[in-house]
């Protein structure tokens, strides 16, 4: 005796083809949340809600050492979460889109019960 329910064909082939067209979208998304999903990136993502920061600055909010928190910041700068602007011999970032600021102020009111 079956017991699975055969999809109707139209309802079938909507579902496959929203797969197949959201299946870059899908591979985005996993990437950018795998790269979110550090503590000390979300340190840095907190420390940027506020506006921009330097190097100094942010290596002094969040306790790593510079050469860490570069590596950090390189990866959140190579996934365009992050944008840099040089001045003099100062590096200073902030959040690249309001998205990202958008999403990370979801999940500090899911997390962070203050």
């Amino acid at each position: 005796m079956k017991t699975a329910r055969i999809l109707d064909a139209d309802l079938e082939m909507d579902l496959r083809s929203l797969f197949v067209d959201q299946q870059e979208n899908m591979n985005k998304a996993t990437e950018c949340l795998r790269v979110l999903s550090h503590p000390a990136r979300l340190k840095i993502l907190c420390i940027l809600q506020q506006g921009e920061h330097n190097v100094q600055e942010m290596e002094y909010f969040t306790g790593l050492k510079q050469a860490t928190l570069s590596q950090h910041l390189s990866l959140l700068k190579l996934h365009n979460v992050l944008n840099l602007r040089r001045e003099g011999n100062y590096s200073y970032y902030r959040i690249a889109d309001e998205r990202f600021q958008r999403l990370f102020e979801m999940l500090k009111s899911i997390f962070c019960q203050v």
